[in-house]
């Protein structure tokens, strides 16, 4: 399945229902998996500027949590891994998780030119995980607003903003 962008915002808004209902999986994933998912994740969206890495705002529990229950994005989430486990083996001879930082993006690099689409899903997945998170939204300044009641009102329309475009002559011709 190729994440759209309907599919991220149906997963967006589900997210605060699903965050109370979903218990953390406890090591679904073997401990292997688990790190080497860290190391795409952190390469993917590295912490910055104020802002968490990916699994230092939960998305490796979200991404198992994921898996556990969609074993579509299970299966895309497991071959993005085993291609960057492959290149890695490929190029650098030892497993991601051993390799140089440099080295891991380049094996990441590696994918997303030879492989673009198993790197996308993987991409997809990753941004999914990160932006899905209530601590991200506060970071980033997004408010949640459920449609099931009122949400902001907007300010009251400045008439003079439109001042200057009165001023100006027409631009089309009356039919």
């Amino acid at each position: 399945m190729k994440p759209t962008r309907r599919v991220f915002l149906a997963a967006s808004t589900a997210t605060p229902l699903l965050i109370s209902a979903i218990q953390p999986a406890a090591h679904a994933l073997p401990q292997d998996t688990q790190s080497a998912l860290n190391i795409v994740m952190d390469l993917i969206i590295p912490a910055s500027d104020g802002m968490p890495s990916a699994s230092e705002a939960g998305g490796l529990t979200y991404l198992e949590n994921l898996m556990e229950r969609n074993k579509e994005a299970a299966t895309d989430i497991r071959n993005g891994l085993s291609v960057a486990e492959a290149f890695s083996q490929c190029s650098f001879k030892r497993p991601l998780t051993q390799l140089e930082r440099n080295d891991q993006m380049a094996v990441l690099r590696g994918m997303e030119d030879t492989t673009p689409g198993v790197f996308d899903a993987l991409r997809a997945y990753v941004y999914e995980s990160y932006y899905t998170q209530p601590a991200i939204w506060k970071l980033i300044g997004y408010d949640l607003f459920p449609t099931d009641h009122t949400g902001p009102s907007l300010k009251p329309f400045d008439d003079s903003l439109l001042a200057n475009v009165r001023k100006m002559p027409k631009l089309y011709r009356d039919a």
